[in-house]
Order: C-alpha cells, then sequence, then structure tokens
C-alpha cells in the first residue's frame, strides 16, 4: 500500500515534519516504509523539509525534489509552499537507485553513463523512474537538456528494453533553481533513476492538448534550441503571420500559451492522432534577429515541423479519456497508487485557463487509490518507441503489484 501525507505549511521543517505525521497516522503497525517520493515547493528549504520529515519516517531514501507546485487527490497548488510526500512500502525484493553527475558537462556523457548502470542493475522490462535537475545554472536559465540526457541513456542500454518515465524537476514558473533527491537529499546537476523491484508494475498514459495549425514547414536554420529560420523565413516573421499579431503585439505576447512546434512521428500523411506528436514550448522570441527559441534542443535542420495551436478543450478531454481508459485496464482495487507528473505550463496561473485540467484527474479518480502529482519542466514518457522529453503535456501512472 502507499501513503500519502501533505502540508503548505510555510516553515520548511514543519512541512516535512506535518506530511509525515499524516502518513503514519495512516500505517498500520503491519505496514513498513521503503522509501519515500518527495516533491517541494520553490520556496522551501529542502534541507530542513528532509529533517523534518525524517523525525517520523526515519533515514529511509527519499526520491523527487523541486516542484512549481504539487496534486494530490484533495488539493493543486503552486504557491510555493508545498510538500507532499508518498510512502512506498518495503518489498522482500530490492529497489534500486543509480545516479550519475555532470549533467552541465554533457548531458550526453551522463545519460551514457547511467544507461551502463540501468543495463547492469535493472532487469529486463523493469520500471524506472528517472528525475533529473532541468536548470542547468542561471539567472539567465540555461537548462540541462533532456533529449541529450535520453540519446545517452539508451546509447548505454544498449537495445536493454526497460520501461522508463519520469521528468525534469523545476522550482518555479520563472526557472530560477531546481534540484533532485538522490536518496539522501538534494543534489545539482544529476539524473536519479529508481529502479523497482520486478514485482512491481506501471500502467503509463500521456495527456495531450494541441491541433496543427499549419502544413508542414522545414527548419532550415537553427543552432541547439534557437530557431532562426522555417523555410528559409526568419522564424519570428513565420509565427508573426500565422498568430496574424502586430510586430508590437507579438513582442509582448507569451507565444507559449498560444503555440508550440510539433515534430509528428511515423507517417507524415497519416490521419491526425495527438499522441503522434512531440511539441516543444516556445520559451523565448527574439525580433532584431528573427529567431524563436525552444525549451529542449532536440529539433535539427531539414526537421518538418508544424506549428500547434494549444485547445483547451482537448486538454480537458485528453485528460478525462485517457484517465477513464487507463483505469479501466485495471482491475478494482489493484491500483496502488498513481503518480501524475503535469507541465507547469498546464497550471491556470500559467496559462490563464478557467479549469484547472488536474481537476478532471482528481474527479476521475476519486479516492480509489493515493494521488501525488506534481508541476514539471518536462516530462518523459514511452512514445511509440522509445521514452521521449515532452512539452505541455501529463503523464499519468499507475502502479500496481503482483500478489
Amino acid at each position: 500500500m502507499i501513503f500519502l501525507g501533505a502540508s503548505r505549511n510555510t516553515d520548511s521543517f514543519l512541512a516535512g515534519q506535518q506530511a509525515a505525521k499524516r502518513i503514519m497516522d495512516k500505517m498500520g503497525t503491519k505496514d513498513s516504509a521503503g522509501w519515500i517520493m518527495a516533491f517541494c515547493g520553490g520556496r522551501h528549504d529542502p534541507e530542513a523539509v528532509l529533517k523534518g520529515l525524517r523525525t517520523h519516517l526515519g533515514p529511509i531514501p527519499v526520491l523527487g525534489g523541486a516542484a512549481i507546485g504539487t496534486i494530490t487527490n484533495q488539493e493543486i497548488s503552486y504557491g510555493g509552499y508545498e510538500c507532499a510526500l508518498a510512502v512506498f512500502p518495503e518489498t522482500t525484493e530490492k529497489f534500486s537507485i543509480l545516479t550519475v553527475s555532470g549533467l552541465d558537462q554533457s548531458e550526453t556523457r551522463a545519460g551514457e553513463q547511467l544507461g551502463k548502470q540501468l543495463r547492469e542493475h535493472a532487469a529486463d522490462n523493469a520500471t524506472v523512474i528517472l528525475f533529473y535537475d532541468s536548470i542547468q545554472s542561471g539567472p539567465p536559465p540555461i537548462l540541462n537538456v533532456g533529449s541529450r540526457l535520453m540519446d545517452g541513456i539508451y546509447a548505454g542500454l544498449a537495445d536493454k528494453p526497460l520501461k522508463v518515465f519520469g521528468a525534469g524537476l523545476v522550482g518555479d514558473f520563472q526557472l530560477s533553481h531546481s534540484y533532485v533527491f538522490d536518496g539522501r537529499g538534494p543534489v545539482k546537476n544529476m539524473a536519479v533513476a529508481l529502479v523497482l523491484p520486478l514485482g512491481w508494475s506501471s500502467h503509463v498514459t500521456i495527456m495531450h492538448g494541441c491541433t496543427p495549425i499549419s502544413a508542414f514547414m522545414e527548419i532550415t536554420r537553427i543552432d541547439g534550441p534557437v530557431i532562426y529560420e522555417l523555410d528559409g523565413r526568419p522564424a519570428y516573421e513565420v509565427l508573426h503571420e500565422m498568430t496574424q499579431l502586430t510586430n508590437e503585439r507579438l513582442a509582448d505576447v507569451n507565444l507559449s500559451l498560444m503555440v508550440a512546434l510539433g515534430k509528428k512521428l511515423g507517417n507524415p500523411f497519416d490521419p491526425y492522432k495527438e499522441s503522434a506528436y512531440i511539441n516543444r514550448l516556445i520559451v523565448d522570441t527574439n525580433p532584431k534577429n528573427g529567431s524563436i527559441s525552444l525549451f529542449e534542443a532536440d529539433f535539427e535542420a531539414g526537421l518538418k515541423i508544424q506549428i500547434m495551436s494549444r485547445n483547451q478543450q482537448l486538454v480537458l478531454e485528453s485528460v478525462r479519456n485517457q484517465t477513464k481508459e487507463l483505469l479501466n485496464g485495471i482491475n478494482d482495487g489493484q491500483g496502488l497508487g498513481a503518480l501524475y507528473i503535469d507541465c507547469a505550463g498546464r497550471a491556470c496561473a500559467f496559462c490563464g485557463d478557467e479549469i484547472e485540467e488536474a481537476s478532471i484527474l482528481q474527479e476521475v479518480i476519486g479516492d480509489s487509490m493515493p494521488l501525488l502529482g506534481f508541476y514539471s519542466g518536462v516530462e518523459l514518457a514511452p512514445c511509440i518507441d522509445r521514452t521521449r522529453p515532452l512539452d505541455w503535456t501529463g503523464v499519468l501512472a499507475v502502479f500496481t503489484m503482483e500478489p
């Protein structure tokens, strides 16, 4: 059984202590804690939170890290003082925690080192929960690129089959800081992988919410996450035409609230299917040189992309439909708990929507199982043929365990 506890106390030590106490009140004497998943709002001192929660739960490993906000069965909050914990039970088969540092030196090289560890220590088809530190340094924010990390991991795995999902963690909407818990404490520029025992299974689905509003265009000039030209024209001008905004208005508008760039997987001529797209948020525009900047750096020259429009109604429908479909495939009482990794751009405080899409998730799950969620910078989930970094998505995982 997974037990959940949360607090929004502004004192970091007390927040950790209260969340842990609420878990202890639910646990019976026959239950033994194996490890903790914890997420802390960006205003908290993570060391103090850990000291507080360990007054009740002891020195067991803690995974997770910084979050813009948290989601539980009853609450959605992103004020910066959130502390939400899930305690996973001790099992006869041990879990493994694998770490790698040096993301600020080379995400690909660090990923390859982690992939080699996974190849050695993880059984075939095991579930791996992967968290990494999104903010390399700043301000202004310099990001650790999730696509490079995943490329390295797959190079190190050498075709070993694993189910990998997780997130790049951030502490606030301004992308000013981040950290991950490596089992012992908060660390920077590291990736942490938790390998679940083979008796555990995970059932994962992705919530989308964007539709294409352009024909395919070719990226003709790009440098890392900065796109300078689409179809041989300044990318900024192309967006100006597609959004039908004046130059002055385009400079003032947060384009990530309106459009993204989408890469369609598989046959480009197949009918539209939202799950076939990898969307990238636009985080900045530069009218002086005609460029736009993306959250990730995995697009390249020659790639055919489309401009994607965010559709709030589609977001809500996707959350409802995908959650119901996932739960329908799990027998009543089999779900031990759910983890929801939610792009911070989907929160009402950021996108300006009237309905929190996470509230639809709360409604569908109800009290059927404990729900722990958090707002992330990047979501990682299996998509088509491998795990990929995603933007503007929600990733839901439900855990089950063999009897």
